[in-house]
């Protein structure tokens, strides 16, 4: 068993998920979403941030490489890359 999380976990441990919502709530943060939520985001910055990725690829890439790791922080989706809708 492992006695500590990653970097990312802990930094996306320290928001309470549930002031979180509470909050995204309130402001309607996510009235016009599709799919993507506040929460998914706010992940995908921090993970952006730590690993100091320049470019959308990098970010869908690193993410996507998390496969186990992402339900662990609360990730529904990652965001996708607008040449990947492209090869659809």
């Amino acid at each position: 068993m492992v006695g500590c999380g990653s970097l990312l976990s802990q930094i996306v441990g320290l928001v309470p998920r549930v002031e979180f919502e509470r909050i995204t709530k309130t402001h309607e943060a996510e009235k016009g979403s599709k799919g993507f939520s506040c929460w998914d985001q706010y992940v995908s910055m921090l993970f952006c941030q730590l690993g100091q990725a320049h470019s959308l690829r990098e970010i869908v890439g690193g993410l996507g490489s998390m496969l186990g790791k992402k339900a662990h922080l609360g990730l529904k989706g990652t965001p996708k890359s607008l040449s990947a809708n492209y090869l659809l």
